[in-house]
This record gives C-alpha cells, structure tokens and sequence, in this order.
C-alpha cells in the first residue's frame, strides 16, 4: 500500500492518548503518527496531502483517556469527517497480558467475520474504511497484525494480533457507537 494514515489528536493530548497513537501506529504499518502541536485542520490537510495520505484519524479524549476516533478523508482541496467512532474500555500495551511489540511487520490484515447487524456491522465498515486491512480466508499471513472484531448491539471489541505469534501487539478499545457523516 503506497498511501498512507495519518494518526493525530486534538490539541494538548494527555500522556494515556499519546501513548494510544504511538502503539496504534506500531500496529498499524501504513500508519505516520503525527504531532500535532498548534496545526490547525488547514494545517493537517496540506500535511496530509503533501505525506500522499489517504486520510487522517484524530484522536480525541475525555479526562485523559482516549474517548473517540474521528476520520477525514483526504483531497486536495479540504479534510471530509466521515466516521466519528465512540470509544471506551481503552487498553494499552502495558494493561494487557501477553502483550508484545509488533516486530518486522509486513501488513494488516482481517479475516472476514460473520457480526449481525446494528452497530457491529456500522463498526466493522468504519474499521475497514478507516484501517484498510487486507481480507483474507483460512490462514492468517505471517508477519502481520490481525484487526480482530468480536460485538453485538452494546459493543464492538477491536483487538491487534500479530499472527506469527497469536499475541496481542496493540492497543486494544470498544467501539460504543458510529456516526457516519458521509
């Protein structure tokens, strides 16, 4: 994949939230974490375009705990917010057992899961637009991280896998709810 995801927060990010892009971006490959410091959207957008970017997540918070992802698609001329995911339940790698960094990652990738509908499926589309795994069937490709998604109506589990070894190797976080403005 040539393009990329820019990954970003709102202004003056907590420890926690700084912490959460920098594991969502090592599990991530085709991800650049972006400081954003005082960059207004203006600014983020000729970024973003000048990295040959396919979007950017931003990352917002709520008492210092990462509390939503917002998406922009990304064009020459503007940022378009097409998915604002609610989130909750975050864990970093430091919370969870087994958790190892991701290593020599090649790509990410998402077996296909059979999840309802309501949000589970509201939840799995945004996740797909937003993270771009490749599907696959049968057996995951070694090196790299497994995008996996277990919900029903009051939740959305997203966890990162690294396949060779079956291990957590990212942050994982419950999707509470999607409002899509496309």
């Amino acid at each position: 994949m040539n393009k990329k995801l820019i990954i970003t927060t709102s202004r003056e990010p907590s420890r926690r939230t700084r912490s959460f892009v920098k594991e969502l971006t090592l599990a991530v490959p085709h991800t650049i974490k972006f400081n954003r410091g005082k960059s207004t959207l203006n600014d983020l957008k000729n970024i973003a375009v000048s990295k040959n970017a396919y979007g950017l997540l931003m990352i917002y918070e709520i008492k210092a705990n990462p509390s939503a992802l917002v998406y922009y698609r990304v064009s020459d001329v503007e940022l378009k917010r097409i998915y604002l995911l609610k989130i909750a339940s975050v864990r970093l790698g430091r919370e969870i057992r087994e958790y190892q960094k991701p290593l020599g990652i090649k790509s990410l990738v998402m077996s296909p899961v059979n999840l309802g509908s309501g949000l589970p499926i509201f939840a799995a589309e945004a996740i797909v637009e937003i993270f771009k795994p490749s599907l696959y069937q049968g057996d995951p490709p070694l090196r790299a991280v497994e995008v996996v998604l277990v919900g029903n109506s009051n939740g959305m589990d997203v966890s990162f896998i690294c396949t060779s070894s079956e291990r957590p190797c990212g942050p994982s976080f419950k999707v509470m709810s999607v409002k899509h403005y496309d």
